[in-house]
């Protein structure tokens, strides 16, 4: 079966350029991206490309090469090619807000959609990889998705593909849970579930309960603000999960599962 493609440009303005916010309401709401949109029965793509940004932000562009291309999912490819602005002020039509970037580099501060992610991995050749993590080093959320080949949400990420869990501690106002430090070492991480009681049965609670025995590598980064990541090292269970009662997002009290953490040595 054909793949439906999807365009998008790499616009350049005065040496500098555009990413779109996603509206909130929309699929990957509040992510940001390179514009663009599908292409139409008897457009080429270059011709697509120019319809979406005059449509999106009634602006005009010039269409030049192919940069990349990724999946988006196992029927839709995503295409980058390079445009220069031509004319036009680019009012934000259907994205919530626009960036004018002076390096293309500094996209990786900004948390993309995941296809976005890998267009921007093959633009830039900056992809990190598992080796070079650096306990204490800041990474973004775009950054621990290219090391882990995980998702860009969630607390707990797992990816079979590199045989990593991937646990976030947000220490935020908006984390109802307060996964800290004991002065024993131990961190009593808080399992998946923002309402509710929670199962150690559950989704990643299950893969992180059984992690001494699954070979699993978990790994724990610590956030104090929005998308900044504090890598802390490599953990494991220090003793068995246990049921802890506590207040969930919404003031209620509920079971939760706590995970007693502690580095690798």
């Amino acid at each position: 079966m054909k793949m439906k493609t999807v365009v998008a440009a790499l616009i350049e303005k005065d040496g500098k350029y555009l990413l779109a916010k996603r509206n909130s309401d929309k699929p990957l709401g509040d992510l940001w991206e390179f514009p663009g949109g599908k292409v139409e029965i008897g457009e080429s793509e270059p011709e697509a490309l120019k319809r979406e940004i005059i449509e999106e932000f009634n602006a005009v562009v010039d269409v030049n090469k192919l940069l990349a291309e990724a999946k988006i999912d196992d029927k839709t490819v995503l295409k980058l090619y390079a445009c220069r602005h031509n004319l036009g002020g680019y009012h934000t039509k259907e994205h919530s807000e626009i960036a004018w970037l002076d390096n293309i580099n500094a996209a990786n501060n900004y948390e993309l959609a995941p296809a976005d992610i890998k267009l921007l991995e093959q633009i830039t050749n900056t992809t990190p990889r598992l080796h070079e993590l650096q306990v204490g080093k800041y990474y973004t959320n775009n950054d621990i998705h290219r090391i882990f080949s995980v998702s860009t949400q969630s607390g707990m990420r797992r990816s079979k593909r590199t045989n990593s869990l991937v646990l976030i501690a947000r220490h935020d106002q908006n984390n109802p849970y307060e996964d800290k430090w004991g002065a024993d070492g131990i961190m009593h991480y808080t399992g998946m579930g923002l309402s509710g009681n929670q199962s150690i049965n559950y989704s990643q609670n299950k893969t992180l309960a059984e992690s001494r025995s699954n070979g699993i590598n978990v790994y724990l980064f610590e956030s104090n603000k929005p998308n900044e990541y504090t890598y802390s090292g490599k953990v494991e269970l220090a003793s068995d999960p246990y049921y802890k009662t506590e207040e969930d997002e919404n003031g209620h009290e509920r079971q939760v599962v706590k995970f007693p953490l502690r580095i690798c040595k």
